[in-house]
């Protein structure tokens, strides 16, 4: 007889006190708009089946643990084909208190362990990253061949630029522009050299272990360096050093960790960065995931859940919500209408109930029509508006929206913040 995961068995109540109430595939009631713009969860839209939910998922963690279901490659597909978004958590601590997500990244922790994930594509990502420090497998020594040469990097500073793999290796455009705003406006920063993967794809996969060690390494490169602020303009960087490098490692890091729209906006607020131009553009824009409700800080808690009533626990103390609130969400809106000729129109999602661009969680490498299907929903969502640009601020999101674009042959331009901001310099 199999030993129930100690990993996922600390989430048996969750699971438990789950009513299959499908909270989890839709925005809350309140913020519904449309029924076309009302889901919350890409792959409950993708795969209609209750299985592929936040709810079902924790059914499925509980019959995993309670020896029901085998492992096998059904139960593979319904727990890698998630991008891990967070939408599911947010729309069920609405009206309740479970931790879907949280469920989710340990179900991914615990087929890891029991040797069955993560599935092939995902593996070769995490391969790529422990032996060339970025999930792409492209050499560590071209890391920083998108530095423009008319750029001036300290080899000290109290900011360090924290550029990501994707920006260094597919998404250059967007590093070459952060640090030409930097370099006008003079922001002293430096790079680290060398730069590692942050460990997102890594550890979303449930490859917590070797991320672990990932970001032990960042944390003493940086502190090494001197750094006081960090700053990235990758969403999945921010996340998993705002959120996730302080939960996995037990304490907090020694360095403030900004998003470049969050400098950006301080640097406005200051009055050192003046616009000479205008960008006469009705655009609308798309809240990456992991820039919103996926950079909450874990609350900390010590307490204990007392059972009042049968099957009704009280969390004495009560026991904060991680309800993707304190995100990002204001700095990138602050910084746009401040752009000259912008004209900003809102998703119907939006926030903290913002639709996913599809390519987080592992799904775009081992469920590429699934991304592209839930890019091209959220494309068709800002069409709605009549907005003729989308922006967001993830080269990661920049990349799957774009093949959403393309994909619908639609005339929508795309722009990251941070060359809209270059433009209007």
């Amino acid at each position: 007889m199999r030993m129930a995961s100690e990993g996922l068995e600390k989430y048996r109540d969750i699971m438990e006190r789950c009513i299959r109430c499908s909270l989890c595939k839709w925005i809350p009631q309140i913020q519904i708009k449309s029924q076309k713009f009302a889901s919350i969860c890409p792959s409950i839209e993708e795969f209609n089946f209750h299985n592929y939910s936040g709810g079902g998922r924790l059914i499925t963690a509980l019959a995993l643990i309670s020896e029901r279901i085998p492992y096998n490659e059904k139960l593979l597909e319904v727990v890698y084909a998630c991008t891990e978004c967070g939408g599911c958590d947010v729309s069920c601590k609405y009206l309740n208190d479970l931790e879907p997500l949280e469920v989710i990244q340990e179900l991914r922790e615990e087929l890891v362990k029991k040797g069955y994930g993560p599935l092939p594509n995902q593996k070769k990502y995490v391969e790529n990253t422990l032996k060339c420090d970025n999930p792409y497998g492209e050499p560590a020594e071209e890391r920083l061949k998108w530095l423009p040469n008319d750029v001036e990097i300290q080899d000290s500073a109290d900011i360090g630029y924290f550029v990501g793999c994707t920006s260094s290796y597919r998404r250059k455009e967007l590093a070459q522009s952060t640090v030409r705003v930097f370099d006008k406006v003079g922001v002293e920063f430096t790079l680290l050299n060398p730069e590692i993967c942050c460990s997102s794809p890594v550890y979303r996969v449930g490859e917590v272990d070797k991320a672990r060690e990932i970001m032990k390494k960042n944390v003493e490169e940086i502190k090494k360096k001197g750094i006081k602020t960090l700053v990235t303009s990758c969403a999945g960087c921010y996340a998993m050093f705002k959120a996730e490098y302080p939960k996995v490692m037990g304490e907090d890091l020694p360095f403030k960790v900004l998003h470049t729209s969050e400098l950006l906006e301080k640097l406005l607020d200051e009055g050192k960065i003046k616009f000479s131009k205008e960008v006469n553009l009705t655009l609308t824009y798309h809240d990456p995931c992991h820039l919103g409700r996926g950079s909450e800080p874990f609350p900390k808690w010590e307490g204990k859940e007392v059972e009042v009533i049968p099957r009704i626990k009280m969390a004495i103390p009560p026991k904060p919500k991680r309800q993707g609130t304190y995100g990002c969400y204001d700095a990138p809106r602050n910084v746009l209408k401040q752009i000259p000729g912008i004209t900003l129109i809102e998703m119907e999602r939006n926030k903290d109930f913002a639709y996913c661009c599809g390519a987080g969680g592992g799904v775009k490498a081992q469920f590429p029509e699934f991304a592209i299907n839930t890019s091209k929903r959220r494309i068709e969502e800002a069409i709605a508006t009549t907005a003729s640009t989308l922006v967001s601020c993830c080269p990661f999101c920049k990349t799957n929206l774009v093949e959403g674009i393309e994909a619908l042959q639609s005339n929508m331009k795309f722009y990251d913040l941070i060359e809209l901001i270059e433009k209007a310099m």
